[in-house]
């Protein structure tokens, strides 16, 4: 049963798509609209625009679009009536429970329960630091790691008791079963003996893992005793995911967006030493090297990302892999070098956090941090060392994207060598030319692949491209003038439609506006992937961009009926595709 149309309506209305995307995303005004890098790709400059007056968004770059039910479902990977659900709570708006569908009720009971559990979890934990045997624990996190009474009690800090039952004799108690429990990552299940399980976390300093709307999602522990394993965390469960979670990002959010800075540490202690010395800004992955996602995330607040591993063999190595994912993400890179000590905890509580401000100042940026990293290998003192440094350092100098910044990095290592900068520089143009040509073959291999020439959504848009064209002002009017729909109705039955997706948009508009029904952007989300309505704004939007009037619909209703069908490319084999494209260009030559 799909919900009702005035509830879709207060809904929207309590959540602004502008004030929700907001949360995610930096936003910009521009004129009515606002303007934000889109946070379903990597890019540079900002090509997603969000529409207030209209309720949705649109990414001229990645094509993703929508409103703001589209937006939660894409961003929190959810069905849509769990991003209604996600919604109606943010607003405290109560849900038509009549609408669930037994699945979705079902996954939105489910992550519910795990929420509720990991907050009682983490009261447990809490609440342990009393306790006799978590005096140790205590005496760690303020003796050892020097944090206050307040920090503690901000993050939501713990002890995990030294027992194998403890935890879950408490939870079963509370009422969560077993399965439940390793389920949300709680306990675990003997692999020898099925029917045995046993606490997940035992003496540890605890850490609640937030999300960005305050839910509990998991937990990091930090050993108190011999376990070799320094750091355990929580593995992926229904509502947490390791690849997609940034420790403390729920705290450093506001920051970030006043200081356009972000600084990346290893763990959670370090993040936690850094907010307790003023850095709110700070935020760690949680047991996995950076990833895509997590560089994603962090763009999405911040322009600029201060790397602040350690400073041993691993933390240089951890700092070049990600160096590489957050240039991928368009973010300028800076590296912070801890002279006379290993970490950011170790340094502040050396020298101060006066001290370690300065040392994000001065932090080294990502071009010099690895010309330094390459010249550290080898003896610059001898010709083979300086040509193995200038290899090194032409990859270097070419990747850089911006002329200018690609001339002046050119010129310092020039006179490192000892050699002229025209020398130099036609090195690096070289191998900027030699990778413009794999590219250009890449592209052109790419251009002639069966799978690169269909169109995600309407995958027949592209042998069909001027009847897909017509179908999408066609649809485009509608949408936006529904007085138009005796005159669509009688003109162009659904049957006239060529491509099927664009026949399915089409239907659905229509049987709405015969019903009385919605056809709004909110209530297709029921009907359409999260990608068929970014494909589905991209259509709406255009009769507003490029101002359709009646008779641009009229003649192309004239137009697509007087289509006479082609062969079905999607009929065909990857070489007839080719050599049926290859036809057409002929024939638009010829």
């Amino acid at each position: 049963m799909p919900f009702p149309i005035d509830f879709l309506e207060r809904l929207k209305a309590a959540n602004p798509i502008a004030e929700v995307m907001s949360e995610y995303v930096s936003t910009k005004r521009s004129g009515r609209d606002y303007v934000c890098l889109c946070p379903f790709h990597n890019e540079k400059t900002a090509s997603c625009y969000i529409h207030p007056d209209e309720g949705y968004f649109h990414c001229f770059g990645c094509n993703a679009g929508g409103d703001v039910i589209t937006f939660t479902m894409k961003y929190h990977n959810l069905e849509y009536s769990d991003a209604v659900k996600l919604l109606a709570e943010r607003a405290n708006i109560e849900m038509p429970i009549e609408s669930y569908s037994p699945l979705a009720a079902s996954g939105m009971q489910t992550r519910k329960r795990l929420y509720a559990m990991n907050k009682d979890a983490a009261r447990f934990f809490y609440k342990q630091l009393s306790s006799e045997e978590g005096r140790a624990c205590v005496r760690y996190l303020r003796g050892v790691r020097g944090l206050s009474v307040e920090t503690i009690k901000r993050y939501g800090m713990g002890y995990a008791p030294n027992s194998w039952s403890t935890l879950k004799n408490h939870m079963t108690g509370l009422g969560y079963s077993e399965k439940e429990l390793e389920q949300g990552g709680l306990i675990s299940r003997s692999k020898n003996n099925t029917k045995k399980t046993f606490d997940f976390f035992v003496n540890r300093a605890m850490f609640p893992f937030i999300d960005l709307t305050g839910n509990i999602v998991g937990f990091g522990g930090r050993t108190i005793g011999d376990d070799k394993r320094k750091y355990v965390n929580t593995k992926d469960t229904p509502v947490y995911n390791k690849n997609k979670f940034l420790f403390s990002m729920n705290i450093a959010k506001n920051a970030a967006v006043k200081s356009g800075k972000i600084l990346l540490c290893e763990g959670n202690l370090d993040v936690i030493t850094l907010a307790q010395a003023g850095f709110e800004n700070a935020v760690a992955s949680c047991g996995t090297a950076l990833t895509p996602e997590q560089a994603k995330l962090i763009s999405n607040y911040a322009k600029e990302v201060v790397i602040c591993y350690d400073s041993d063999e691993a933390g240089q190595k951890a700092s070049a892999r990600a160096v590489e994912i957050l240039d991928q993400a368009g973010l300028k890179i800076t590296v912070a070098q801890f002279s006379g000590a290993k970490d950011p905890d170790e340094y502040i509580k050396s020298f101060g956090a006066a001290a370690f401000g300065v040392v994000i100042d001065e932090a080294v940026d990502a071009v010099n941090y690895e010309l330094n990293k390459a010249k550290a290998k080898v003896n610059m003192e001898t010709s083979a060392g300086k040509t193995a440094y200038k290899d090194e350092a032409v990859k270097i100098a070419a990747d850089i994207d911006s002329p200018v910044e690609r001339e002046l990095y050119c010129r310092q290592i020039a006179k490192e060598l000892d050699v002229s900068f025209a020398s130099f520089d036609e090195e690096v143009k070289s191998t900027l030319r030699k990778r413009a040509n794999f590219r250009r073959k890449k592209q052109t291999q790419d251009m002639l692949s069966f799978a690169d020439k269909r169109d995600p959504v309407n995958t027949q848009a592209r042998q069909y491209h001027s009847e897909a064209n017509f179908e999408e002002i066609i649809i485009s009017y509608l949408y936006n003038n529904h007085d138009f729909y005796e005159t669509a109705v009688k003109s162009l039955p659904p049957a006239s439609f060529v491509t099927e997706f664009n026949r399915k948009v089409y239907e659905y508009i229509l049987n709405a506006l015969e019903n009385e029904g919605d056809c709004s952007i909110s209530a297709m989300n029921e009907a359409f992937s999260p990608d068929e309505m970014g494909a589905i704004t991209r259509i709406v939007g255009r009769a507003k961009a490029e101002s359709f009037n009646e008779k641009v619909a009229l003649g192309s209703i004239e137009r697509l009926t007087s289509f006479a069908p082609k062969q079905d490319a999607g009929n065909m084999s990857n070489e007839d595709f080719v050599k049926y494209t290859e036809n057409l260009k002929h024939k638009k030559n010829g």
